[in-house]
């Protein structure tokens, strides 16, 4: 009841100052501010704040707010009328009061919300000069607001305490190693973002493991567009397995830990020059695979051969066909077809065998699920293989060289009949003249 009495008391005394047409003594300033989100979407709600504020205390405020009603829908306020504010302070040390009011967007472009008719009575009832707030926000697409965020998501600077990474660091080089001795356990990676706006994931202490550790240093740019940058650490072996292959010493790697197992390939273990190690073998192809790491840290598998060799393993993925290619002996090449290397599928470079006669090219392997091992034509637009039938087309063939046999006898006898017809037609004539003659 009391706090009704001082509104209304408010009210008469500006209406009184209104009649009167008094010039007001203004003793302190305030100010009604205007805050919020400068940019929208359309469609989606926006919260504005109002907040009274001065040095000295407040005692009584009326404003009104006026927004755009074209491109804003008025939602809720928590003014004391909807988008009115009669408001009386509780008491002398009142400062500041903040109102918040919620509208939805409509449509695409610029909205202005703005206080007006602004009036405030400081606590010893002296009049105060009042400065009006406003705020323009703009109103845009999702489209809009996608195409202007950041799309950086590189590193600024990338290094390790204590270490030289190779290659020399480059914001657009994403893979980089690092050797270490065999004592090391950890190490520092220190990274900055090149763009404040990204973030960044990783850095910091890692531990390590004898043999090859990956560190995954991950940038995401304010559009959501992600990069990764990987430090591959390999701790030195004390007493590494070596074997030899095509003149070139490999390691084994005697950790299963960080190994991407192929696929139809179960978990085993074998014997390496007297030691066990790690080994994967699939029942459906028989093969039986390990891990070797080449002088310059590369990781692959290898076909464990029965006469103590080694075979360089990949698999390549060609529609729903998990293939692993292999080199034909002389006499199993489809005749017409010769071979032409190239690269699949990034990096992974296979032979095929093209022919001059057939525009799909063939593909000599082994189906990892089936453990069969068949030709199949290559479709490079699509990026898949379907099982090639040299039987049929060998039938077809002698099919064709049997209709040509055909063809060349019939045009033969056909021949030799009109030799004979002709023939046969110069000796009636001759006959008939000789008739004739008598």
């Amino acid at each position: 009841m009391k706090k009704i009495l001082n509104i209304l008391l408010l009210l008469c005394m500006f209406s009184f100052l209104n009649v009167t047409s008094m010039e007001p003594v203004y003793a302190a300033s305030a100010k009604i501010s205007v805050t919020g989100s400068r940019t929208v979407v359309v469609g989606n709600t926006v919260r504005v704040t109002f907040t009274v504020s001065s040095s000295a205390p407040l005692g009584s405020w009326v404003f009104d707010v006026k927004y755009d009603s074209k491109k804003l829908t008025y939602v809720s306020s928590t003014l004391e009328g909807s988008t009115r504010s009669v408001g009386v302070a509780n008491n002398g040390n009142t400062k500041t009061k903040t109102y918040t009011m919620t509208f939805r967007t409509k449509s695409t472009g610029t909205a202005t919300i703005s206080v007006q008719n602004a009036e405030i009575v400081a606590w010893d009832t002296s009049t105060m000069s009042v400065s009006n707030g406003s705020i323009n926000i703009n109103i845009i697409t999702q489209k809009q607001l996608e195409d202007s965020y950041s799309s950086n998501n590189y590193l600024k600077s990338l290094s390790v305490d204590g270490y030289q990474l190779s290659p020399t660091f480059n914001k657009k080089t994403l893979e980089y190693s690092l050797e270490l001795e065999n004592d090391v356990r950890s190490i520092v990676v220190n990274a900055a973002k090149e763009d404040s706006k990204a973030t960044l994931k990783g850095g910091g202490r890692y531990s390590l493991n004898e043999g090859s550790n990956d560190i995954t240093l991950t940038v995401t740019a304010e559009n959501g567009n992600a990069k990764n940058y990987v430090i591959h650490a390999i701790v030195k072996e004390l007493n590494p397995i070596m074997v030899t292959l095509d003149g070139k010493e490999y390691s084994v790697i005697r950790k299963k830990d960080g190994l991407e197992i192929p696929s139809t390939f179960e978990e085993t273990v074998t014997m390496v020059n007297g030691e066990e190690v790690p080994a994967f073998e699939s029942a459906i192809t028989g093969y039986r695979l390990i891990a070797l790491k080449d002088e310059d840290g590369n990781i692959g598998f290898y076909i464990m051969n029965e006469d103590g060799t080694y075979t360089k393993y990949e698999e390549i993925m060609f529609g729903g066909i998990i293939l692993y290619p292999k080199t034909p002996a002389e006499k199993d090449i489809p005749s017409g077809y010769e071979d032409k290397k190239v690269s699949l599928l990034g990096d992974k470079e296979i032979t095929l065998y093209q022919s001059s006669k057939n525009t799909y090219p063939l593909v000599y392997g082994v189906n990892i699920e089936t453990g069969k091992t068949n030709w199949y034509s290559y479709d490079a637009e699509e990026g898949t293989l379907q099982k090639f039938d040299n039987t049929r087309i060998e039938e077809l063939s002698t099919e064709k060289n049997k209709f040509l046999f055909l063809i060349v006898v019939l045009s033969g006898s056909s021949l030799i009949i009109m030799i004979f017809l002709l023939i046969l037609c110069g000796k009636v004539k001759r006959m008939k003249q000789k008739e004739e003659s008598l």
